[in-house]
Order: structure tokens, then C-alpha cells, then sequence
């Protein structure tokens, strides 16, 4: 596998590409966190809070990954706003490089 890497310059990045970018990285990353919590919870420790009460047993394994989401919905709304407003102004001064790694694609045979 031979994978290089290339760049390509923009002058802007759609708002809803920086959204499905943090959407992504954050559910990503907090599913085995919280579904680690949830477990730990299931076990007694109070790991998980919902509305200031620590949310433990059997339900805390189904209440962790529902967390991650939560969380990962939350956290995009705000800094996908953010950060797309701040892409946005940024577009005005200057072009933006994108690195990204080329993935092989198998050749469909014709014939």
C-alpha cells in the first residue's frame, strides 16, 4: 500500500463539511470514553451524572453511549458554529490548504 499524501487549496470550506468533520472526530472520540463510563457505572462508580444524580447499574452501560451522542450533537452545534464562522473569515484573506491521504480504489474489470 502505497499511500501519498497531496494537498489541495480552496478559498472556502462548506459550513456543513466542517460540521460532518467535528461530528464525526467528537462522536468518534467519546463513544469509548462514555461507553468506558458506563461500564465503570455499571459496576457502582459514579462516573455518569444526569440532572446532578449519578447514574449507575445496569442502566448506566445504555446511558453512556446515549451521553457520547448527546454530547458529541452538543458540542458540534457550538464549535461547527464557531469554527465555520471563523473558516468563513479567514476565507476573505486567504486560500486554505487541505492535506489529505489518496485511498486506493480496487479497478472494476470491464469485459
Amino acid at each position: 500500500m502505497n499511500h501519498q499524501i497531496q494537498s489541495l487549496s480552496v478559498k472556502k470550506i462548506g459550513a456543513g463539511t466542517v460540521y460532518k468533520l467535528i461530528a464525526v472526530g467528537l462522536t468518534v472520540g467519546f463513544l469509548p470514553i462514555f461507553t468506558a463510563f458506563g461500564v465503570m457505572g455499571a459496576f457502582g462508580l459514579e462516573t455518569l451524572m444526569w440532572n446532578k444524580a449519578p447514574v449507575t447499574g445496569f442502566k448506566a452501560i445504555f446511558v453512556g453511549p446515549l451521553m457520547a451522542v448527546f454530547m458529541s450533537l452538543l458540542f458540534t452545534a457550538i464549535l461547527g458554529s464557531v469554527i465555520a464562522f471563523g473558516l468563513w473569515l479567514f476565507s476573505f484573506f486567504k486560500p486554505i490548504t487541505i492535506e489529505y491521504t489518496v485511498t486506493e480504489t480496487k479497478q472494476q474489470s470491464h469485459g
